[in-house]
């Protein structure tokens, strides 16, 4: 199920993220996001699995987060997720969902092509480790 995240969810939030990124996000960086309609989590069972993150900016849909907890990745959890997202966009009349993923990161740039994504550049330094592929698909 996926639903809005909750300020009691944030522990689990932080630890996905913690175990999904080598330069994760903080505490207080998700909490900022609370009572955001674009903060949502997948959670199955009582169990907290994934969340993501999108905003809107005039007319474009931005991805700017998205996690799965690593044993549970391979079930179709992030593909839910990232089309809970496309659909947010378009209640919401973006025309386009952008996001930026690291370059070294070939195994998630090809989860995104394989959900109808384009490569539209590249921001270096984008990471305080590493650039910034840029991926775009219209909606």
């Amino acid at each position: 199920m996926i639903r809005k995240v909750q300020s009691q969810d944030l522990p689990a939030i932080v630890e996905i993220e913690n175990q999904s990124f080598d330069v994760p996000w903080p505490h207080f960086v998700f909490r900022s996001y609370l009572g955001s309609e674009g903060f949502v989590l997948y959670e199955q069972d009582g169990v907290v699995l994934g969340y993501a993150i999108i905003g809107i900016f005039n007319d474009i849909a931005h991805l700017q987060s998205i996690a799965v907890l690593p044993q549970s990745r391979w079930f179709g959890i992030g593909t839910e997720l990232l089309n809970w997202c496309i659909k947010f966009g378009d209640m919401h009349d973006a025309h386009l969902i952008k996001l930026e993923v690291r370059e070294k990161n070939s195994t998630v740039q090809a989860f995104y092509l394989n959900n109808g994504f384009q490569i539209k550049g590249r921001v270096s330094g984008y990471y305080v480790d590493d650039n910034a592929i840029v991926m775009e698909k219209k909606i």
